[in-house]
């Protein structure tokens, strides 16, 4: 904690004995860590919530400290701590006490350590090359142990969305991995249409509004019922319910363009892309409303995958204006890859106006094209 409130400090007042001591808590942290982590009881179910925190700590000042970063040939240590921290709560993961998953009942630290350290290696798995293991969903299965199937599609603060929705963020991925690895699969198809179903009729909610929207249109239309004169939303339920469903159209769009291999200017696809910005218009980009549940994931899949001009001017205007507030983030150097990947994009991924083949076999495989150039190009992009 120290070491990550150093670095703010060093932004407002630059000084070489504030620069050392930060680097000093730095290693401290990082020596009372690997310590820890060679604790058996800290191996044990139910354990390991103290490593698991310190750990995203640690990743936090990686995320918000792009010139410390390693080279983008390397793994970042944002995402490199975060698989450790993975494999401590598979390790310590108390569901394989039970018959039923129904009948674990985590701790408020385990739920947000849970979907913290899964954010960063969910959200690292849309821009990175398919592989089956990496991907595997049952790596994520903690996601899930919420008590009840109810408290899974709870909205939680620490990434805006439900539990569950970043779960299926997985599991499209590696539904996409299995396609690739299996293509006459007749069994595969059918397990993405029951993730698309589910998708469609999601339902996600929070302590501030329990009865979630029955629609999208529905949604909105509540909120314009409350937009301040600039358009946007003023009160904590509105800006909670339009973060959450952005998250959910981000996972129909990501399922739409990687695992059903749909063009970019498909008609189900520019749907979603229009509802994703109706939402996005409707939020604050800076004051109390503004927080970590911002939808910066969403946000970048519209500006990356933006086919009509007002998607795109919605995207590069939310980038703009959280960049304009000179926050220390990782929102800058995304923009600045978006930017150039947009460059290349519109010359090598070109949208066929062909008839799109029944089987997804059959269709072109596009985003994994991107993917291999963002990647060589660009790195592992930092999204959260």
């Amino acid at each position: 904690m120290l070491a990550l409130a150093g670095t703010y400090v060093l932004d407002y007042l630059p000084d070489e004995r504030v620069r050392q001591r930060s680097n000093a808590h730095y290693n401290a942290a990082v020596g009372l860590l690997t310590k820890d982590l060679r604790e058996e009881a800290e191996q044990r179910p139910g354990g390991g919530e103290s490593i698991v925190a310190a750990i995203a700590l640690l990743n936090m000042l990686d995320v918000v400290s792009p010139e410390r970063r390693r080279s983008k040939k390397e793994v970042p240590r944002w995402l490199e701590g975060a698989q450790v921290a993975c494999k401590v709560l598979d390790v310590t993961d108390p569901g394989h006490r039970y018959w039923h998953v129904n009948n674990v009942q985590p701790s408020d630290a385990r739920v947000a350590n849970t979907v913290i350290t899964s954010r960063a290696v969910v959200l690292a798995l849309p821009m990175t090359r398919l592989n089956k293991a990496s991907s595997d969903s049952t790596h994520f299965q903690w996601l899930l142990l919420q008590s009840t199937e109810e408290n899974s599609r709870k909205i939680h603060g620490a990434c805006g969305c439900a539990p569950r929705l970043l779960h299926r963020f997985a599991l499209i991925t590696h539904l996409a991995a299995l396609i690739e690895e299996e293509p006459e699969s007749i069994v595969l198809p059918v397990g993405a249409d029951a993730v698309a179903e589910e998708l469609n009729e999601f339902r996600q909610w929070s302590e501030l509004n329990r009865e979630s929207h029955s629609s999208v249109e529905a949604l909105l239309r509540n909120c314009d019922l409350q937009l301040n004169p600039q358009g946007i939303v003023t009160n904590k339920a509105s800006m909670t319910d339009l973060t959450a469903e952005a998250w959910r159209l981000a996972a129909i769009i990501y399922l739409h363009c990687r695992l059903s291999r749909l063009p970019r200017s498909h008609p189900d696809v520019v749907k979603q892309m229009t509802y994703l910005a109706a939402c996005i218009r409707r939020m604050p980009t800076s004051g109390p409303l503004f927080t970590a549940q911002a939808p910066f994931f969403p946000v970048f899949l519209l500006g990356l995958l933006a086919v009509h001009p007002d998607h795109k001017l919605c995207a590069e205007g939310w980038f703009q204006s959280v960049i304009r507030t000179s926050c220390r983030s990782s929102v800058p150097p995304a923009y600045e890859a978006l930017q150039r990947i947009r460059d290349w994009m519109k010359d090598e991924i070109v949208d066929d106006d062909v008839e799109i083949p029944e089987s997804i076999a059959l269709r072109s495989p596009w985003w994994e094209t991107m993917v291999a150039r963002v990647t060589e190009e660009e790195g592992i992009l930092c999204l959260i």
